[in-house]
């Protein structure tokens, strides 16, 4: 980096990038345009045309700037597991390229979710295509080291996209090129053409010290992707307990109904048989008057007869007194 790139991230642009790729989306062109204008009455106009020429972020760049002042840590461990991933890739390791891979996309949609977290803590929502492009960002921020350098800058002002393990174009990606800091993306695997030296006792424990951060971030990280597993098990048992307590509740209500519709049978069934045994009553009922009518019947009709042949003696003995 030249000492004019050096001269400007110590000095009043690099705080006003800062300040400005820190603030939320609807606050930073206000904030620019103030901060511009101030530096104009203190007669600094190339600083105030500097300051109004920094671009507003774009909506997946801005979560990804606050990924890097918000979650640094976990942000680092991807960029980290970026530069494992492009030396396995050198190295024509397929094994180590498998393995890192699945940490990768576990740990990828880990962020995934963190940024969309970490946007509704700063009180805004953000739609599943711009956490898409920010996971798309973070990806080529893994496949390039140069694009790694200019997420961990923290003034991305659009996304970045990559195709394979190509070079990622970042013209244009950053408020001030001239403030990203080269070291800001984990190194990659030194030159094996550098000539061999004895390593000095500083040299060794320096060595020391990366191991053991290394380690430390790859244990890191393998605890992200177990967690973010964890969680991803957790919602999914969340989901089918959620159902199954619904068609539990539905199986309950409709063994309710049953029962309701059982008694409502049992009560028509009693019901039948009360009517069935008045039925059976009344069908005795009826055959005994049946039988008792054709007795008054038969009687009926003797006693007609009777009636007629009387009459007609009646009428024999009037005819014989008159003769």
């Amino acid at each position: 980096m030249s000492e004019a790139a050096d001269a400007a991230a110590e000095g009043p642009l690099a705080e006003a990038v800062a300040e400005l790729y820190a603030l939320l989306p609807g606050d930073f062109t206000a904030a620019r345009n103030a901060r511009a204008a101030a530096a104009g009455r203190n007669g600094e106009k190339d600083l105030a045309q500097r300051i109004k020429a920094l671009s507003k972020p774009s909506a997946a760049a801005w979560l990804v700037n606050m990924l890097t002042r918000h979650r640094r840590e976990e942000l680092d461990s991807v960029l980290e597991l970026g530069a494992a991933l492009r030396e396995a890739q050198e190295d024509l390791d397929p094994r180590e390229m498998r393995r890192l891979s699945t940490e990768r996309q576990r740990l990828l949609r880990a962020m995934a979710r963190d940024a969309q977290q970490l946007a509704a803590e700063l009180g805004q929502q953000v739609s599943n295509t711009v956490a898409g492009e920010a996971e798309q960002t973070l990806w080529a921020a893994m496949t390039d080291a140069d694009a790694a350098a200019v997420v961990a800058s923290g003034q991305l002002v659009r996304p970045l996209t990559a195709s394979g393990w190509g070079s990622v174009e970042v013209d244009g990606a950053v408020a001030v090129p001239g403030l990203v800091q080269a070291a800001g993306a984990p190194a990659g695997k030194r030159s094996r053409t550098a000539p061999a030296k004895r390593p000095s006792r500083q040299e060794k424990a320096s060595a020391r010290s990366a191991e053991e951060k290394r380690r430390r971030a790859e244990q890191a990280r393998a605890l992200r992707a177990a967690k973010a597993e964890l969680a991803d098990a957790e919602q999914q048992a969340g989901r089918a307990e959620e159902e199954f307590s619904s068609l539990q509740a539905d199986v309950d209500a409709l063994g309710a109904e049953r029962d309701a519709v059982s008694d409502d049978l049992e009560d028509l069934r009693e019901q039948l048989r009360r009517l069935e045994q008045e039925l059976a009553g009344l069908d005795r009922r009826a055959g005994t008057l049946e039988r008792r009518r054709d007795t008054a019947r038969r009687a009926a009709r003797a006693a007609g007869r009777a009636v007629d042949r009387a009459r007609q003696r009646v009428e024999e003995l009037d005819d014989g007194a008159d003769g």
